[in-house]
C-alpha cells in the first residue's frame, strides 16, 4: 500500500486481542493520552465493526455513574481520532453523530483472522482474550466455544 507521499507506505494498524489488548501501529505500541482510551479502542475492535452509541461506551467503561462522564468520552474520541490522524490513519474510525466503530477491513487482527477462517490463528488462540477487560468475557466464552468446535472438526 502506498499512501499519499511518493513511495512512502501507508502505516498499518494491529490489533493483538488473545491475551491482554495491544494496539500497534506498524509494530509499536501506541500510547493514548488516557488510559480509558485503550479500552474504549478494544471495545470498538471486539464489536468488528458495528457502531456503538456514546451511551453504550459509558456504560462499558463506566459501569457506575456513567452519565456524569460525558466529557470525558468525548476526550477519549477526541484523544483516538487524533492518535490516528498523526499517525495517517484517519480511515480507520468510522464516526457518526453519538455513534463510533472501527472498519475492520482496513485492520490487522488475530481476532477477526481466526473468525474469517485463517487456520494459522488456531494455534494463536490459548483460551485468553483481551484478559484486562471484564467486559469481554461474553466474547471470550464464544472463543471457547468456537475453538473447541473447530478442534473437533480437524480431529474428526
Amino acid at each position: 500500500m502506498v499512501n499519499g507521499e511518493e513511495g512512502k507506505k501507508a502505516p498499518v494498524l494491529s490489533f493483538q486481542t488473545f491475551g491482554n489488548f495491544e494496539c500497534f501501529i506498524d509494530g509499536q505500541p501506541v500510547k493514548f493520552k488516557y488510559s480509558k482510551t485503550k479500552e474504549m479502542l478494544a471495545y470498538l475492535v471486539d464489536r468488528k465493526g458495528a457502531m456503538c452509541t456514546n451511551g453504550e461506551l459509558m456504560s462499558i467503561l463506566w459501569s457506575e455513574d456513567s452519565e456524569k462522564k460525558k466529557s470525558y468520552l468525548k476526550n477519549l474520541k477526541a484523544d483516538l481520532t487524533k492518535t490516528m490522524a498523526g499517525a495517517g490513519l484517519e480511515g480507520v474510525l468510522v464516526k457518526f453523530r453519538g455513534a463510533i466503530g472501527i472498519a475492520p477491513d482496513k485492520v490487522n487482527c488475530d481476532y477477526y483472522d481466526l473468525l474469517n477462517g485463517k487456520e494459522s490463528m488456531m494455534g494463536s488462540y490459548w483460551g485468553e482474550y483481551m484478559s484486562q477487560y471484564g467486559w469481554s468475557e461474553l466474547t471470550h466464552a464464544y472463543l471457547e466455544n468456537y475453538y473447541d468446535m473447530k478442534r473437533k472438526e480437524n480431529k474428526g
